[in-house]
């Protein structure tokens, strides 16, 4: 209990209006899980009754399509919250979650969600600006799968990254992603992300390591060109 009241209370996000006395509250009505690499929260179709925040780790958030092939939407960090959807009316996910790494999370169910909800105006703002947001999010990604090269679209996948998870390091910026997690996000094969990323590597914009890819000089991968 201790260990979730000190985390809900040092996560800013959609919290960062609510006091501390609230803080406690919703920890108490919230339960950890944890999940390994590569496991589920929910799949599409399941029932959507939970909502989830993430305590540490990272979840990618994804559809699939009708030839059954699959589209990330989203990686999603410490702090940051999933399922936002069930408090929106949302009968049944229409879009799946899983951990990319062993991952913990606080889990809040609807009802227990949408009531702290009614009692906190200021918080029910901050939900439904992330959701317009995410939907936001949507758009361009599906429109970057339409419109750009690969190449563009992995430029704009390690930029996104590096600004929401990068690690920084004396050599550069440090994203922990495997390059299967980066072609579910760039939305391409395997074959054709590792061949861009060789093309970036030959430029001197990106490093490989196991589980990770290093950001030398954000600047000049911003002002890399097709």
């Amino acid at each position: 209990m201790q260990d979730k009241i000190w985390y809900i209370k040092n996560t800013g996000g959609v919290f960062a209006t609510l006091n501390d006395e609230d803080k406690t509250y919703l920890a108490g009505i919230s339960k950890m899980e944890e999940c390994r690499r590569g496991q589920p929260f929910y799949l599409p179709k399941d029932v959507s009754d939970k909502i989830y925040l993430v305590k540490k780790g990272k979840v990618r958030l994804g559809m699939v399509n009708a030839n059954g092939d699959e589209i990330s939407l989203d990686v999603l960090g410490p702090g940051e919250i999933f399922g936002e959807l069930a408090v929106a009316d949302e009968k049944r996910r229409s879009h799946f979650a899983e951990a990319t790494e062993d991952s913990l999370v606080c889990i809040f169910s609807r009802a227990d969600f949408q009531q702290f909800l009614t009692e906190h105006p200021e918080l029910t703002f901050n939900v439904m600006k992330m959701i317009g947001f995410r939907m936001r999010e949507m758009e361009i990604r599906l429109q970057d799968l339409t419109f750009k090269s690969v190449g563009e679209r992995l430029k704009t996948t390690l930029l996104r990254l590096a600004e929401r998870h990068g690690i920084e390091e004396a050599g550069g910026i440090r994203l922990t992603i495997t390059q299967k997690d980066i072609a579910y996000l760039v939305g391409a094969t395997r074959e054709a992300v590792a061949e861009e990323i060789a093309r970036f590597k030959r430029a001197g914009l990106l490093e490989t390591a196991y589980r990770s890819l290093l950001i030398p000089d954000l600047e000049a991968l911003k002002k890399q060109e097709r």
